[in-house]
């Protein structure tokens, strides 16, 4: 309660120094420059942040934070993708020296190590997130909440928009036996939070534990996409170029790990989901004729290494209305009648699926194979949904037309 209290003060503060009527949302780090320097007064500053992570007019947070003449930063931290976010998926992020030393939470060390922590008095976390629980920014802020609640650091989140908005919760819970970098808490593939209130969810709910402050955002809605915001756009990773691409991302990118492509290197990486042997035209039109809400489906190829890929471009009609999940596990049941026995899932490291790790259980993938109908995989993760809605109705920060 104080610290709900504490946030409402700083937004009643916040709010007074923004004209009336101005249609924006401004991030936490916004809030945190206007109202809220005084938490890390006298402390040594470690900032984890990447470009993404920027203020309402599109200045890094990492500068911003840097060049206040109130603030202390001692270190930045870079996730995967690094501090820049040019870094293609998987690939090593290296440290660097300079006046402000960088540290990779993307190298041997996945969270930040004792003689990092020795520097430092406070975390600030400001990573721009997708929305979907198979991206490795909320494992990373997990991590670093760990490693700063048993050192007895404070951690402030600076929250910011949802590019799926805060309404939508689609997908199975993860199964603890799947648990991975690419989801370490058992949430739905969607869970409809910011990171702010993932870090409060996260934070109590699986016993972090950590001395943590989130800044809210001013002016963000629940019901709001990013276009809604009249924020900047800037990818958190390479192939997240655009918020349809993160709106597509939580859909397509479940695909990973099967023999799909999903057109990534491409200038429409998300959008597409092709084969070889897919027949475009006749996956389409089975597809549509599914009414899926949100979105329809337009048949696409495209040569690749020489050789021709066909399948379905994505189209979002109503992104409020998009069920990315529901959507996959459709596309998916598709292509197994349509082309029977072409679909392939393929192992990591002989033991277990990456397919199952990026839902984070195996039945959907056991489902498919036994040829269960789409809606009936969908209707398996529906009550640990309403169970996991109920859970998280006392972390949600924002307005939600339905809690």
């Amino acid at each position: 309660m104080r610290l709900l209290a504490t946030l409402a003060l700083v937004v009643v503060a916040f709010s007074g120094s923004v004209a009336a009527g101005t249609p924006r949302v401004y991030p936490g780090v916004n809030l945190l420059l206007a109202s809220y320097t005084e938490v890390l007064a006298g402390k040594r500053i470690g900032v984890i942040t990447h470009r993404a992570g920027a203020d309402a007019e599109g200045w890094p947070t990492n500068l911003r934070l840097a060049t206040d003449p109130r603030l202390n930063v001692v270190a930045f931290f870079a996730p995967e993708h690094g501090l820049a976010g040019d870094l293609p998926a998987g690939a090593y992020v290296p440290a660097q020296a300079g006046k402000i030393p960088t540290y990779s939470l993307y190298s041997s060390l996945r969270r930040p190590s004792a003689e990092m922590l020795a520097g430092i008095d406070a975390f600030v976390f400001d990573l721009q997130d997708v929305g979907m629980r198979a991206y490795t920014y909320i494992s990373t802020m997990a991590y670093a909440m760990q490693a700063a609640a048993a050192a007895d650091k404070l951690f402030v989140v600076l929250d910011r928009p949802n590019p799926l908005g805060g309404e939508r919760v689609d997908g199975p819970v993860l199964d603890p036996a799947f648990e991975s970098f690419i989801g370490i808490y058992p949430i739905p593939v969607v869970h409809g939070m910011t990171i702010g209130e993932l870090a409060q969810f996260f934070n109590r709910e699986f016993g972090i534990g950590a001395r943590l402050v989130v800044i809210p955002m001013f002016g963000w809605q629940a019901s709001m996409q990013w276009e809604d915001t009249g924020l900047p756009w800037f990818r958190p990773s390479p192939n997240i170029p655009s918020p349809t691409a993160a709106q597509l991302h939580a859909a397509t990118g479940l695909m990973e790990g099967t023999n799909l492509w999903v057109g990534v290197g491409t200038s429409i990486p998300f959008e597409v989901v092709l084969a070889r042997w897919i027949q475009g035209y006749l996956l389409a039109d089975r597809l549509n004729e599914r009414e899926l809400p949100g979105v329809t489906f337009e048949p696409y190829a495209v040569d690749r290494g020489g050789k021709r890929y066909s399948g379905v471009r994505l189209v979002l009609t109503d992104a409020r209305r998009f069920q990315p999940a529901t959507t996959a596990v459709h596309i998916l049941d598709a292509i197994q009648r349509l082309h029977p026995g072409t679909l392939e899932f393929r192992a990591k490291s002989g033991t277990r699926y990456m397919f199952d790790l990026v839902w984070g259980t195996d039945e959907v993938r056991k489902g498919l194979l036994r040829g269960d109908p789409a809606a009936v995989i969908v209707a398996r993760w529906a009550e640990e949904v309403r169970r996991f809605g109920e859970t998280r109705r006392q972390y949600l920060l924002y307005p939600r037309s339905t809690q």
